[in-house]
């Protein structure tokens, strides 16, 4: 009796722990999407084929880069994601990873030496927000937002499967997303 006793406080103890990470991260945030003119960012990046699990190292190299060999700081990672994970094949997932140029706008040309540059489309965007608290807050993000961002679409005649954007905003704490608006 007294074994059982401690199994179903480990047991309590780890749930417990679990919904306090959980919450933590983000888990029960609500998530509102809207849809909003954004958009106009400097995109330096690489292309990726691959597990979308690629992106955080991609974003990772690209930022070091820029760093070490640019004398260039920036604050904010993201990925473009071009195809349905729940569709597509790991294998040949198409992603841009990068980070956003914030600063240093005049090192352009020299920068598409080593990296793809490029503006991100200013337009209307199906948009919703995260709060970031770590690299679990992306994982739990994605399983929030694009189940959330995939009903609004449908709900809206929207297409399901279009490119999406990410954004790590990471001074201010949060995920931004951003799904383009294609009519079925």
């Amino acid at each position: 009796m007294k074994t059982l006793k401690t199994v179903l406080a480990v047991i309590g103890s780890l749930l417990v722990a679990f919904i306090g990470i959980y919450a933590y991260y983000g888990g029960f945030s609500s998530i509102s999407p809207e849809i909003r003119e954004v958009g106009g960012e400097t995109l330096v990046y690489e292309k990726m084929t691959g597990d979308y699990g690629q992106s955080g190292e991609v974003s990772d190299r690209v930022y070091q880069k820029l760093l070490i060999e640019y004398q260039i700081e920036t604050t904010k990672g993201f990925g473009v994601y071009y195809d349905n994970p729940k569709t597509t094949e790991k294998e040949v997932l198409r992603a841009d990873v990068g980070c956003i140029l914030e600063s240093d706008f005049e090192k352009i040309d020299v920068l598409k030496n080593d990296f793809e540059i490029r503006k991100y489309p200013k337009s209307t965007y199906l948009t919703a927000e995260f709060p970031y608290k770590g690299t679990p807050s992306i994982l739990i993000g994605i399983m929030k937002v694009y189940p959330a961002f995939n009903g609004y679409l449908e709900e809206n005649g929207y297409v399901i499967d279009s490119p999406a954007l990410e954004i790590w905003d990471f001074p201010n704490k949060k995920i931004s997303y951003r799904k383009e608006l294609l009519k079925n």
